[in-house]
C-alpha cells in the first residue's frame, strides 16, 4: 500500500510540475508574441511616417504656382480617426529638378478587412501608392486610420484646400497601425502617429 501511495504521490507531484511548467511556457509565449507584435507595429509606424514625410514634402516642388499641385482629394467618415475622417484618395505632382519631367504620385486607401480591437469592430485600411501610373509600394493591411490635412498659418485645418491653396502653409498626417497579433498581455494594441511639415509651394 505504501508503494502505491508513493507512486500516486509522485504522479500527482509530477503532473503538478508539468502543469506549472506548461503554464509558465504559455505565459512566456504570450509575452513574446505581444512584444513581437508591438515591435512590428512600432517599426511599421516609423517606416510609414518616414516615407510619407519624404513623399508629401516633395508635393509641388519645382512646380509653377499656376499649375495643379494636388488633386483627387477624397475622404470618408470614420470616428476612430482623430480627424473623424479617413483619406480615400490623393494625387499630387512634383519635379525632381526645375527642368525635369512632372511626376504624379497617387495615394489610394481602401478598407481591406474588419477586426476587433479593444472590444470594438474596426475597419483596417491599406494605402497603395502609384508613381507615374506604376505601382510604387503599399502599406501593410494594418492601418486603423489615415488622413492628410492641409493647414493654414494658425495650424487650423482648411476644409476646402483645393479652393484655398493660397492659405496652405503646412501638411499634417494622422495615422495608426494596429498590432498584428493581440492578446491579454499586449500593452500596446494600436500605435498612433502624427507628423507635420511645411507645404513646399508656400516656401517657394
Amino acid at each position: 500500500m505504501a508503494f502505491l501511495y508513493d507512486n500516486l504521490t509522485a504522479v500527482v507531484v509530477g503532473t503538478t510540475v508539468l502543469l506549472i511548467l506548461a503554464s509558465l511556457q504559455l505565459r512566456a509565449m504570450e509575452l513574446s508574441t505581444a512584444a513581437s507584435s508591438q515591435e512590428a507595429a512600432l517599426t511599421q509606424s516609423e517606416e510609414i511616417a518616414t516615407w510619407m514625410e519624404e513623399d508629401l514634402e516633395s508635393m509641388g516642388r519645382h512646380i509653377m504656382t499656376t499649375d495643379t499641385v494636388f488633386g483627387g482629394l477624397s475622404r470618408t467618415k470614420n470616428e476612430a480617426s482623430p480627424t473623424d475622417s479617413v483619406l480615400t484618395g490623393l494625387s499630387f505632382q512634383y519635379k525632381e529638378n526645375a527642368g525635369g519631367a512632372v511626376q504624379t504620385v497617387q495615394y489610394d486607401v481602401s478598407a481591406v478587412k474588419t477586426d476587433r480591437v479593444e472590444g470594438k469592430d474596426r475597419a483596417l485600411y491599406q494605402l497603395s501608392r502609384t508613381k507615374g501610373g506604376a505601382s510604387a509600394g503599399r502599406t501593410p493591411e494594418m492601418l486603423g486610420y489615415i488622413d492628410v490635412q492641409f493647414l493654414d498659418r494658425t495650424a487650423a485645418a482648411i476644409s476646402a484646400p483645393r479652393a484655398n491653396t493660397d492659405q496652405i502653409e503646412a501638411l499634417r498626417v494622422h495615422f495608426s497601425v494596429i498590432s498584428p497579433y493581440r492578446n491579454s498581455k499586449s500593452g500596446v494594441k494600436e500605435v498612433h502617429r502624427m507628423v507635420a511639415f511645411p507645404y513646399t509651394p508656400a516656401q517657394n
